[in-house]
């Protein structure tokens, strides 16, 4: 009985140890990113401040006036990127439309775009919703979609300013 046990014991350390090898090596080609990040905007060319949100599956992005069109029977939308005193504006073709679910209020709905987003030396199309973020301290927040298999997030760290 006590040789079970210890040929048992002897199966879950190794499992163990090979389990922490295993995320060692996964953890090892990760950039660890902070709570807060600039984020550089490459189809706008523009670096925003940017609050990293694991909860978050989209990527949002401060969007202004935001008005829907159709061009050649295909709904696209323009809306202007604002960072200080400047913006652009951007026209980009409409992917879907989203309902996002907001605490304390009312679902909203939302246009998803791709964009070309950059944070470090990672860079990605990816899907954003817009969103008019004016009342929000950080213009963008960056959702699973863009952090996936790349990123670990270390919520102490704050680095923008």
């Amino acid at each position: 009985m006590l040789k079970r046990k210890i040929t048992i014991m002897k199966l879950l350390i190794f499992l163990l140890s090979t389990t922490l090898l295993i995320q060692a090596k996964e953890i090892k080609h990760k950039i660890i990113i902070g709570a807060i990040e600039k984020v550089h905007l490459l189809d706008v060319n523009m670096v925003l401040k940017a609050r990293i949100d694991t909860g978050a599956k989209t990527t949002s992005i401060d969007a202004r006036e935001i008005t829907p069109f159709e061009r050649n029977g295909v709904k696209w939308v323009r809306f202007t990127c604002v960072n200080g005193n400047k913006s652009k504006t951007i026209e980009k073709k409409i992917l879907r439309t989203v309902e996002i679910k907001r605490h304390g209020t009312k679902s909203q709905n939302r246009y998803v775009i791709e964009m070309n987003v950059m944070l470090g030396t990672v860079s990605r199309l990816i899907q954003v919703n817009l969103n008019n973020r004016k009342s929000y301290v950080y213009p963008v927040l960056i959702g699973r979609n863009f952090l996936r298999n790349s990123f670990i997030v270390d919520v102490t760290l704050k680095r923008p300013k």
